[in-house]
């Protein structure tokens, strides 16, 4: 494609005027190596062009995407972009998102993905999906995406049936009764799975977790164990016209103790994740009370956020879509840096990043779906100029 036809295009985008059929050799152009100075030249002109003064407006962000939506098919578009203005090669990163993640969308699966980023034809790494192990109270293990639907197993008086939709429940029936026994459901690096508990509750599990649970809550209070990361919608309950609480122990994916969440009937995220920097508890719905051996117990408001340390930290006006975009199906990111996006992408693609020279300082932003490749995932980094090389399941970056 011509400089001028690219720069024209490009314009046309900003100005929400451009065509499902410009928009895709838009796409098709942007993804050729040989149009990245055409385009890092135009994000320069853009950030010195009052005309494009309110690129970082939601207002305006929606309008470009609202205008694109009608030619994708049912799915809908990735949200998010443009969130602020901060350094020139951010913004084309999430330029590039909004218009590779929409793209990616609606070209058929059944069609070849062109890969930019890899120096020869190799096999793709492909996103994670619904994958977990049931480790049953005897001891056996149940591999749920590949078992059957229906009953799986009797545990004490319960049965575990996986449902139709692959989700994991447990039918008490009428017994009065209850033998209890733990269930332990893990995913693997690449997976997710969701599941109800015996209570009712839902809980979904994020790639490398776990969560541990007993077949039938019996006692005075609900009690399960989690690693990694878990979102809970918990259902309320009652014993003796007493509310019976819920309570979640934090580990270390060895087991180590972490912390504690008390709730009472709520929703909210934790994320204990070994590799990151603290584990975070974050409240949507409800109210939770939030432990830490050493430190002060903390209740939650909706839209707070604690991280475990000592003491607590509690931070208010959290972004909730961010914090559960993973549950939805995306990757969220709000000027996150280099290494915070690849280790979600570790986790969700079962990969494992190397940084030779250091982890680069770019920072980015924008929200992609998390049913996009591999490489698709790494044109972010591409087109910010942070050198990205795919060799087996190992991922190279350089500045």
């Amino acid at each position: 494609m011509m400089h001028n036809e690219l720069r024209r295009l490009l314009e046309k985008y900003l100005a929400e005027e451009l065509s499902a059929e410009e928009f895709g050799r838009l796409w098709q152009a942007l993804r050729e190596p040989s149009n990245r100075e055409i385009w890092k030249s135009f994000m320069e002109d853009v950030w010195n062009n009052p005309q494009y003064s309110n690129l970082g407006d939601d207002a305006t962000k929606h309008a470009v995407l609202d205008r694109i939506r009608p030619v994708l098919s049912n799915t809908p578009a990735p949200r998010g972009f443009f969130r602020r203005r901060y350094l020139w090669w951010s913004a084309a990163a999430c330029l590039v998102l909004a218009v590779t993640g929409l793209m990616l969308l609606q070209t058929p699966k059944s069609q070849p993905q062109p890969v930019a980023v890899k120096p020869a034809p190799q096999q793709e790494v492909l996103p994670g999906g619904n994958k977990a192990i049931l480790t049953l109270g005897d001891g056996s293990s149940i591999t749920l995406d590949s078992a059957s639907n229906g009953m799986l197993s009797i545990q004490g008086n319960a049965k575990v049936i996986k449902l139709a939709n692959g989700q994991l429940a447990y039918d008490m029936g009428d017994s009065k009764t209850a033998t209890v026994m733990y269930n332990t459901v893990r995913t693997p690096r690449g997976g997710q799975y969701r599941i109800t508990l015996p209570d009712g509750t839902e809980a979904w599990l994020n790639a490398a977790s776990s969560i541990t649970y007993p077949t039938a809550f019996t006692g005075s209070e609900r009690k399960v164990r989690v690693s990694g990361e878990v979102y809970f919608e918990v259902a309320a309950m009652q014993r003796a016209s007493r509310k019976v609480p819920f309570m979640v122990d934090i580990t270390s994916a060895t087991g180590e103790h972490k912390g504690e969440v008390e709730v009472l009937g709520t929703h909210f995220n934790i994320n204990a994740y070994d590799d990151e920097a603290a584990v975070k508890t974050t409240l949507l719905e409800g109210a939770v009370k939030v432990r830490k051996d050493g430190a002060a117990p903390v209740t939650l408001q909706p839209g707070q956020q604690a991280a475990l340390n000592t003491p607590i930290k509690i931070t208010d006006d959290i972004d909730l879509h961010q914090v559960i975009a993973w549950k939805d199906g995306y990757f969220n990111f709000s000027q996150v840096d280099v290494g915070t996006m690849m280790r979600q992408a570790e986790r969700w693609y079962d990969i494992k990043v190397e940084y030779p020279n250091g982890i680069p300082k770019d920072l980015f932003s924008g929200t992609l779906p998390r049913t996009v490749n591999l490489s698709q995932f790494l044109e972010i980094l591409i087109y910010s100029d942070v050198n990205a090389k795919i060799e087996e399941r190992v991922v190279t970056i350089n500045p």
